[in-house]
């Protein structure tokens, strides 16, 4: 009877301990309501047929409020390149939902869509400098357990309507995120 009432009392301990968790994915000692994330990007970038590529190389900023899984974002872009010998530019701010996924303890993929403001130069004979922008994609964080700061790597679909035409363009980000209390 000893190592059975041992046996039992342990699967009684672990499966209690298991119990203990949130099966959902979002722990409450890790269930963070803000997240300020800071990262290199890279978005290459058609500006319009027969004209070129411009790849560009900045710096992106996101915010998120979260409530449980949904939240929401804003976002702003800035990077620079060159077309044809010329500096360019291509800027974004906007605002959307996030969508954080079920994780396990350190990984947390998520998904989003923002819409918004986008800017670009130089100035072409096809059309003005501004049009809406939105983005589409996803990534995911990695935090250590407990931290504040993890790192997050994400790839979005950039869609645009510059010069009278739509750029799809691919943008590609990596750098770290700020987990904080209210």
């Amino acid at each position: 009877m000893g190592k059975f009432g041992i046996m039992a009392g342990l699967v009684l301990l672990f499966t209690s301990n298991l119990m203990a968790q949130d099966i959902k994915g979002v722990h409450a000692e890790d269930a963070h309501p803000l997240e300020i994330g800071v990262g290199y990007t890279f978005i290459s970038f058609q500006e319009a047929p027969g004209v070129g590529t411009s790849n560009n190389s900045g710096v992106n900023a996101t915010a998120t409020y979260y409530d449980d899984r949904v939240g929401v974002e804003g976002d702003f872009t800035g990077t620079f390149g060159t077309l044809n010998g010329q500096s360019s530019q291509l800027m974004f701010g906007g605002g959307g939902v996030r969508y954080r996924l079920p994780h396990y303890r350190s990984f947390e993929p998520w998904v989003h869509a923002v819409g918004g403001y986008a800017y670009s130069t130089p100035k072409l004979s096809y059309g003005t400098n501004d049009a809406f922008g939105y983005k589409l994609g996803g990534g995911f964080d990695l935090h250590p357990r407990h931290a504040r700061i993890g790192y997050r790597v994400s790839a979005d679909l950039f869609g645009t309507r510059f010069f009278g035409t739509y750029q799809l363009s691919p943008e590609v980000t990596v750098g770290i995120v700020f987990k904080l209390h209210l």
